[in-house]
């Protein structure tokens, strides 16, 4: 483990790494295998049906087997234990059917459309799962996006709209309609929480515009302009956010997670950003400064009280994303070097990232979850401490073992040149004893400049 005492702000110069070309592709292959496993564990749960739900908002668990996300309206995926599927639509997501990665029908039911458009075909939703081969007594499981079963609500519990849960028990009987979630984004055993070099490769594309655009921003950061006009600079492109993007100043970071306005951006100020794209976020959060001298006088030992004791608790967690680390364990490291009821961090000490920002997380005392190859995690823990500019350099990782490591270096050599250059970054500029299977996603990784006026300056090990 780290402490204060080993961190420094000295002069760190970011390298060039490269920019993403072209999106890699996910094969149909890669849909094929995530098909066949949510059939064996449909088999192996004895389910009769399963009903993937989707929303503008939580699409991800849906877009992971039909390769589309729904726009403005809600769907469903029907998908039997012999391998029939049938999608359920509303009428502006009906023709994305047509770009299923997995051999499927649709039946369009307008109830999932906007409000006020055209009803003349409306049919009951229980017909239509009738259709789609749900009957009484077919033992149905139902995804939604949220960690209820078994964490804190029984199988009986569902984070879908209730009209869509009553119809659904109509057609099987609410004895046998359960809630299976878990069996998606679960830390231990979710069918989601391990990475083939394929979606490594694709959060990779993500995660590094995520932190290109940011680094546009904090590289073009000024006193005198608004938060709205900071914002623009990050923008990147007409990419899927995944999380609410940030640019707040001043007395704005006490509300958290609000929209830009034209608050103005004031020498001494504290000022949080952030970016987040399918793959990968990237967070900053510091003082509008140059050096301590630009900050409230009671507030110049801002290093030392804060950003110091974060960045070695940042610096434990990288070293501590070895393969068989258990993760509770993680947690205990860095509640050591940064004590909760001290530095006051409410979540977890880190979580999977996908294309939904946060999946689910391992990191939590007595955890049973230990790091595996193939998890993408994300570094992230937000201390604070009252009158102080907080503290973050949040950001993501792929855990590889040589085998997966050397698939991404032989199928896709760019996305493997991009990470190594920022390993030796990490290495050999910030000190940071990085194991051999962490695959950093982000142009930003571990970069933490406290002065956030000052681009020269930056924390690392001594």
């Amino acid at each position: 483990m780290r402490s204060a005492q080993d961190i420094t702000l000295k002069s760190v110069s970011l390298p060039e790494f490269g920019l993403p070309g072209s999106l890699p592709e996910l094969s149909d292959a890669v849909y094929r295998g995530r098909f066949e496993k949510t059939l064996d564990m449909m088999r192996k749960e004895k389910l009769d049906c399963l009903l993937v739900y989707g929303d503008r908002e939580h699409y991800a668990n849906f877009e992971y087997l039909s390769g589309f996300d729904l726009r403005f309206e809600e769907g469903l995926l029907v998908l039997s234990a012999a391998g029939e599927a049938c999608y359920i639509l509303g009428t502006e997501c009906l023709p994305l059917a047509a770009t299923t990665r997995i051999p499927a029908r649709a039946e369009l039911y307008q109830g999932f459309s906007l409000p006020s458009q055209p009803i003349d075909m409306l049919r009951p939703l229980s017909d239509i799962l009738e259709s789609c081969g749900l009957k009484k007594g077919c033992r149905t499981g139902v995804v939604g996006w949220k960690l209820m079963a078994p964490r804190w609500a029984g199988r009986d519990a569902f984070d879908v709209p209730s009209f869509i849960v009553r119809a659904a028990e109509k057609t099987v009987g609410a004895e046998n309609l359960l809630n299976v979630t878990d069996f998606f984004i679960h830390p231990d055993y979710g069918l989601r929480v391990l990475n083939t070099a394929d979606d490594i490769a694709y959060f990779e594309y993500g995660a590094a515009w995520a932190s290109i655009g940011l680094i546009d921003m904090l590289d073009g950061l000024k006193t005198g302009l608004s938060e709205l006009e900071a914002s623009r600079m990050m923008r990147i492109g007409a990419m899927t956010e995944n999380s609410h993007p940030l640019t707040v100043a001043g007395e704005g970071n006490d509300a958290g997670m609000v929209y830009p306005s034209n608050r103005k951006l004031e020498l001494g100020g504290r000022f949080n950003c952030s970016l987040g794209l399918r793959g990968g976020l990237s967070c900053r959060t510091g003082y509008l400064a140059y050096s301590e001298a630009d900050l409230p006088e009671d507030r110049r030992d801002y290093l030392d009280v804060l950003a110091k004791p974060y960045y070695a608790a940042v610096v434990t967690w990288y070293e501590s994303m070895r393969i068989g680390t258990n993760c509770g364990d993680v947690y205990d490291r860095i509640e050591a070097v940064l004590p909760k009821a001290q530095y006051h961090w409410q979540l977890n000490t880190g979580h999977y990232i996908a294309n939904e920002e946060w999946l689910s997380s391992p990191f939590e005392t007595g955890s049973p979850v230990d790091i595996r190859s193939g998890m993408c995690l994300q570094m992230d823990f937000i201390p604070g401490i009252d009158g102080y500019a907080g503290a973050n350099c949040e950001d993501g990782v792929a855990i590889a073992d040589e085998t997966l490591r050397a698939e991404i270096q032989a199928r896709f050599p760019e996305v493997w040149a991009r990470m190594v250059k920022r390993r030796r970054f990490m290495t050999d500029v910030l000190n940071i004893r990085l194991p051999d299977e962490v695959l950093p996603l982000s142009n930003l990784a571990a970069l933490y400049r406290p002065y956030m006026l000052n681009k020269d300056m930056a924390l690392a090990v001594r």
